[in-house]
């Protein structure tokens, strides 16, 4: 249900093909909501098909034409009342969690092996979320509503990744937490806000 509104909001802040929201998802909400291509396209067909989103095609100079998709009003009244609706608890399947609660079947020197690359994991993820950050604050762009809280999303994954490698660290009776560096551009690109297209824009904070 939330991969719907996921690429339904993304389309929402600016029409887009397939791939464009594939590439916005790695650049933006990759850290909260992650899909494959084909999970993609599957759910551009069904919200086509449920006519919250319409599709043309556009001709491409030296390329195959892509499908442009945009919000249409039934569109836009479906994610306006899964924003206003009551926030559930989500289904969890977390293997990480689940590995460390029946950490006691694992040999110790495994527990210790993952317990610290899984540390230095989210070190290198929390630091290229802070250095998005400080990129954002020091180049601001356009102040709309969206950008607040896109930046409270990241802030939040922050915090949660500083807790975990607290508690990671202090299990394993590692030192405090060292400043980690992020990940280079090659393994992942660097995040950025999406700013809603001219006339989408929300009004300004």
């Amino acid at each position: 249900m939330s991969l719907k509104f996921a690429v339904l909001g993304l389309i929402a802040l600016k029409p887009a093909s397939g791939y464009d929201i594939k590439r916005t998802i790695d650049r933006s909400i990759h850290f909260i909501w992650n899909v494959t291509g084909p999970q993609i396209y599957n759910t551009l067909r069904a919200l086509r098909d449920d006519g919250l989103i319409a599709s043309e095609t556009v001709a491409q100079t030296g390329r195959p034409d892509k499908q442009v998709h945009r919000i249409t009003p039934a569109g836009t009244r479906a994610l306006q009342a899964f924003c206003n609706a009551p926030v559930r608890a989500s289904v969890t399947r977390d293997e990480v969690l689940l590995r460390i609660f029946f950490g006691n079947f694992a040999e110790e020197a495994v527990v210790t092996r993952e317990f610290e690359a899984y540390l230095e994991r989210i070190r290198g993820e929390r630091a290229a979320m802070e250095a998005t950050e400080a990129r954002i604050l020091a180049h601001p762009g356009p102040r709309h509503q969206a950008r607040r809280f896109q930046l409270l999303s990241l802030r939040l994954k922050v915090a949660q990744y500083r807790a975990m490698e607290q508690e990671l660290a202090k299990f394993c009776g590692l030192p405090k937490p060292r400043a980690a560096r992020a990940p280079s551009a090659e393994q992942r690109p660097p995040l950025a806000l999406v700013h809603p297209a001219e006339g989408r824009r929300p009004r300004s904070s």
